[in-house]
């Protein structure tokens, strides 16, 4: 098993890389100079083609490196992150690991809770789905699976914050972080996240009821609720692909629930920052989101090996075949 985690995280790393590298020269190739951007909201430098004008331009450049080659200015970017420094903003001067540092733990929180609220409503229609197959219960649901997949984040949003906010004014709009501000936007993301789970675990419920050891047990009166417990062992594997997948969509996809519900998230931090050309905030940003994708991706993987001895017995085969 240790085997398995030491060349799963070998992979990671080497996809660490090849990621960085990738954004980081997409985003020196896309249009528009972060500079010039930078000193038109400058009162006293607006006025283009001057010669304090051109001159503050260069500082700048030479300032944050973005005269140099792109590779070079990658390689320094790369030595700056192993010691955790990402740079600091054009736009506010600030370093962008604080900034991102501050706005993280927010955005992380809303994606706990709405995974939480996800699963929960995932395992109880999709038990209650697969044990009502057929019958109007069933039915029920997968209406509600379609209804749910198909309507847009933001209007669920939009709709849920004028009945409670609104209507109700049971949810305070201000772009605090609390308990009392969370519940509604880990509310909505976990209703837009649940058809693909709930439909997933009654896919895969009704595949266990077909097995033979499952009609074996049924025939000599085994309680279902003890034969539905001994079946969802079987398709843990499936739903924890599915829950790793929705919290990286959820931690780095939020942007739009965010500004909905003025959540202090990362998201509409980085949002801004790309309409600014913030180089070091999208880079840094970038880097942040692509190790937690990474991450999570290893802790599925290593979950897999845990849970799933035949991962186990294949990696020891794979091992003995190559010596």
């Amino acid at each position: 098993m240790l085997k398995i985690i030491l060349r799963r995280g070998c992979e990671a790393l080497l996809t660490l890389f090849c990621s960085t590298l990738l954004i980081f020269v997409l985003i020196q190739l896309s249009p528009g100079d972060p500079i010039k951007i930078y000193l038109g909201h400058q009162p006293e430098l607006a006025m283009k083609n001057t010669e304090a004008y051109e001159e503050r331009v260069a500082e700048l450049q030479k300032e944050l490196g973005l005269d140099q080659p792109v590779m070079l200015q990658y390689v320094s970017w790369i030595k700056r992150v192993l010691t955790l420094d990402l740079g600091n903003s054009i736009h506010t001067g600030r370093p962008v690991s604080i900034e991102i540092a501050e706005r993280l733990p927010a955005t992380i929180l809303l994606a706990i809770a709405a995974i939480t609220i996800q699963v929960m409503i995932g395992l109880y229609f999709g038990i209650i789905s697969a044990r009502k197959a057929g019958t109007a219960t069933d039915n029920i649901v997968r209406i509600f699976c379609v209804f749910f997949a198909s309507i847009p984040v933001f209007v669920v949003g939009l709709l849920l914050l004028y009945v409670f906010a609104v209507s109700f004014r049971v949810f305070d709009i201000n772009s605090s972080v609390s308990l009392q501000r969370l519940w509604l936007p880990a509310i909505t993301l976990g209703l837009i996240g649940s058809p693909q789970l709930v439909r997933l675990i009654r896919a895969n419920l009704l595949s266990e009821f077909g097995q033979t050891y499952v009609l074996s047990v049924i025939s000599r009166g085994l309680d279902k609720k003890r034969v539905v417990r001994h079946a969802l062992r079987n398709v843990l594997l499936p739903i924890i692909t599915i829950a790793g997948l929705s919290f990286i969509s959820l931690i780095s996809g939020a942007v739009v629930i965010e500004s909905i519900f003025s959540w202090p998230g990362i998201g509409k931090y980085a949002l801004d920052s790309i309409l600014l050309k913030d180089y070091p905030v999208i880079q840094g940003y970038a880097f942040i989101m692509v190790s937690l994708v990474i991450l999570i991706n290893l802790l599925v993987d290593v979950a897999y090996v845990i849970i799933d001895p035949r991962i186990r017995n294949r990696g020891k085969e794979g091992v003995e075949s190559c010596a």
